[in-house]
């Protein structure tokens, strides 16, 4: 019997990147995975890689997490055409946005702060935080409604835990702790977990802007020696995902070789 037999997963962000190689990991390992992103081309790829590898019917949903409405949306849809989704990952970001004076060369320096616009700022808060929250309100809402259990996975990151990084990204990555942590208390006893995941520096697109000089140094300060792969955050969330961690809930699990030890 497969890990995730029986389970149907949403998985924002799911178009690319972690998102992905945690989609394709679902479904290798029996889940049916509905698959958000903001662009569709990269949702539908990913139901692509899921049907080359095998795996179980997959979903595609386009939308901003941002918008609560098409959140709502996509949940009444995945209820009424597969089911009730007991596993949710928000893994939706993006590491910077318009207006956080990244392109004027200051993020990551003490000009950031004075140089980022409102827009910049909430931008990020409203895909990484609120969009995470929209998401986990419909997912609750319906697994209290039908007297369901369910696994909530967050994709913080290292910067959430050392505040590394642009400023309103760590921000928003920590922000994340603080829903898991309430999540996981507050409805426990309802039988819903909510654990995070905290990567450090993993190959994907969204790390190809450091440079190779930068990722070298990385290396030689991380214990394991190396940057993390897709799959292995995608181990973790199988694991969250999973009847194996039952008795796990408000944790964070962080894949980082060793780079950040809590």
């Amino acid at each position: 019997m497969a890990r995730l037999d029986g389970k149907i997963a949403v998985v924002t962000g799911g178009g690319g990147g972690l998102g992905r190689a945690m989609s394709v990991a679902f479904a290798r390992e029996g889940a049916r995975v509905v698959v958000q992103d903001l662009a569709e081309g990269a949702a539908k790829g990913t139901v692509e890689a899921i049907a080359a590898a095998g795996g179980p019917e997959a979903m595609s949903w386009a939308c901003d997490v941002a918008d609560s409405a098409a959140i709502n949306d996509m949940f009444d849809h995945v209820r009424a055409d597969i089911g009730l989704a007991n596993v949710l990952v928000n893994c939706a970001g993006v590491d910077h946005t318009p207006g956080d004076g990244s392109g004027e060369g200051n993020t990551g320096t003490d000009r950031q702060v004075a140089t980022m616009t409102d827009a910049g700022w909430q931008r990020m808060l409203d895909i990484h935080l609120n969009g995470a929250f929209y998401c986990t309100r419909a997912f609750v809402g319906a697994l209290l409604d039908a007297g369901q259990p369910g696994s909530i996975i967050c994709i913080s990151s290292v910067a959430g835990l050392a505040g590394w990084g642009p400023i309103h990204y760590a921000t928003a990555k920590a922000g994340l702790l603080g829903l898991v942590r309430a999540i996981a208390r507050f409805n426990g006893p309802q039988g819903i977990r909510a654990n995070a995941i905290c990567p450090g520096v993993i190959d994907t697109p969204m790390t190809q802007s450091i440079t190779p000089e930068m990722i070298e140094g990385l290396k030689m300060i991380t214990p394991l020696g190396r940057v993390g792969q897709p799959d292995d955050i995608a181990n973790a969330a199988l694991y969250l995902a999973s009847d194996e961690s039952s008795f796990v809930t408000g944790q964070f699990i962080s894949p980082n070789g060793g780079l950040v030890i809590i």
